[in-house]
């Protein structure tokens, strides 16, 4: 795309457009390795509609996951500007910052990281707890949504006690429990068996659908990103829509 930009084709719903969940302008950063200065991200423009799943490939070291991080507001960009849920992110402070995370944004990574010391329930409930929900609240949404992934049985359980799958779809819960604009994960499979992996897409796809949330995925698994709304590829700092 000449312009480098890469935004949602108009999405309506009841003969109005969707809210926009997260959205990029001319995000640029860049490292210093020595003398050299190296380019990770050249004015990426990203636009992502409620309910939309999008999925972002590239080879290692293309600068998804840098990307990730300043979506979910956990870097800061060199220049540009971040929006989530309508609000930018640029020139909050830190405190700001974490509770726009915390309304807006659910994370999912590879590895789970899960508090081991905490049951599964007790995990999924951390951000409400973080947000002063009262704890009985806090409890009842977090057994809801871990019922949505098919783990009500298991919500008392430790992570030493659940199977990879089960430990990433506490993960997952943890995510939507806030019911927030956007999930940002990275390679959420990648360290899943293929069985599982199959399992977990699945999942992500009816939660996606459900919920209305929005969904951005890293993925080097070329089955998952075929799946979502959206495949855009990252390479030399831009994000361009795949060519077909």
């Amino acid at each position: 795309m000449t312009d480098r930009s890469v935004s949602i084709a108009s999405s309506t719903q009841a003969g109005g457009q969707l809210p926009v969940a997260l959205r990029a302008v001319d995000v640029c950063k860049a490292y210093d390795e020595g003398p050299v200065r190296i380019q990770v991200l050249d004015h990426v423009n990203l636009s992502v509609a409620a309910g939309e799943m999008v999925a972002i490939i590239g080879a290692s070291g293309s600068g998804k996951s840098t990307l990730l991080h300043i979506l979910g507001l956990l870097d800061a960009a060199d220049s540009g500007r971040v929006e989530v849920a309508g609000v930018a992110g640029m020139g909050l402070s830190e405190s700001q910052r974490s509770a726009l995370r915390n309304r807006s944004l659910g994370f999912v990574y590879q590895f789970h990281h899960l508090l081991n010391e905490f049951s599964a329930v007790e995990n999924v409930a951390m951000p409400l707890i973080v947000r002063r929900m009262p704890r009985h609240e806090a409890r009842a949404q977090a057994l809801a949504v871990l019922e949505q992934v098919g783990l009500a049985a298991r919500a008392e359980h430790y992570p030493g006690q659940l199977s990879g799958g089960e430990r990433q779809r506490v993960a997952l819960a943890r995510a939507l429990v806030t019911r927030p604009a956007c999930v940002l994960a990275d390679e959420p499979t990648g360290n899943l068996d293929r069985h599982t992996a199959h399992a977990m897409f699945d999942l992500l796809e009816r939660l996606n659908r459900e919920s209305g949330t929005a969904f951005i995925i890293v993925t080097h698994d070329p089955e998952l990103a075929s799946r979502a709304d959206r495949r855009l590829v990252m390479s030399e700092g831009r994000l361009e829509a795949e060519q077909a």
